[in-house]
């Protein structure tokens, strides 16, 4: 065998061995320890476990806003009241109660609007927005929500949602199915 081809040899073994050495370990060049994301190590930030939040839905005000003229399209707020800087990202839930406040189901998808999830620190007192767009139908026909609890990924518990009803009373919301935009640390851009 040559002096060359031997080096070549030499040199891929050595590269197999290193990969193999990484695979052992569970860790490879660039990814995030496990439970932790990915994208905030790929973007330079710092990534952080939301699954040990020390949060728990309680720990948030959760408002809905209508949006003038808007049928169906709402601003949703989730303000952190904890004194502990809490992690949020992806979506929250939304479960729509009727009148007796029992909960029920309707067709939810988990949209990427404005962009994809993003991972927020929200500090106390801070608010992080998403937009919610209700695909209404006709109250005789399809279930009519008078409230909602809200909940939040790697977060135990549900919390009540207020709803800014203007000058209305009473609000009544037949959902056929509903959107759910990625929770954001600005408004700019989050509604449907």
């Amino acid at each position: 065998m040559s002096l060359t081809k031997t080096r070549k040899f030499g040199a891929a073994a050595a590269l197999f061995s290193g990969a193999l050495l990484l695979v052992g370990c569970g860790q490879a060049t660039g990814s995030a320890p496990e439970g932790l994301s990915n994208a905030a190590v790929q973007q330079g930030g710092s990534a952080e476990d939301i699954s040990a939040s020390p949060c728990a839905a309680e720990d948030y005000e959760v408002d809905l806003i209508p949006q003038p003229d808007r049928a169906g399209v709402f601003l949703m707020a989730v303000t952190n009241n904890s004194d502990e800087t809490c992690p949020v990202s992806g979506w929250a839930s939304l479960t729509p109660e009727n009148m007796a406040g029992e909960p029920f189901e309707v067709f939810t998808e988990n949209v990427e609007v404005p962009g994809g999830p993003t991972e927020i620190s929200l500090e106390p007192g801070r608010t992080a927005f998403a937009g919610v767009h209700m695909e209404l139908g006709d109250k005789n026909e399809v279930p009519t929500a008078t409230g909602f609890k809200a909940g939040f990924q790697d977060t135990s518990g549900e919390v009540n949602v207020n709803i800014d009803s203007g000058d209305q009373a009473y609000l009544e919301f037949p959902i056929e199915s509903m959107q759910i935009g990625t929770l954001q640390p600005s408004a700019q851009g989050v509604t449907f």
